[in-house]
């Protein structure tokens, strides 16, 4: 959406945008991610700070823009994440030093 609250012009994406200006929008204000979760860049290419938007309502820029110590001025792109292939995921923690 272009504005706050779910206002206004609105554009559904199921797949990566590199740039939302070329599909003629100039602002992102607030989105919904229905489903999966989405990495969204503050420069077109997919390139500048990243950051995860899971599934939920985003009805402010402030609630997906970053953290305190970073915050972005806007979304320009943004791509599904693919999900792993779990049988091939490993990681190992320790409890101790």
């Amino acid at each position: 959406y272009d504005q706050e609250y779910f206002q206004g012009r609105r554009m559904e994406f199921t797949a990566s945008c590199q740039n939302i200006m070329e599909c003629g929008m100039e602002n992102i204000r607030s989105l919904k991610i229905e489903c999966g979760a989405w990495v969204g860049y503050e420069h077109s290419s997919f390139c500048g700070q990243q950051f995860v938007l899971e599934k939920g309502d985003y009805p402010r820029f402030e609630a997906y823009s970053g953290s305190n110590s970073y915050r972005i001025e806007r979304m320009i792109s943004f791509r599904p994440i693919c999900c792993a292939n779990h049988k091939e995921s490993r990681m190992t923690i320790f409890e101790k030093e």
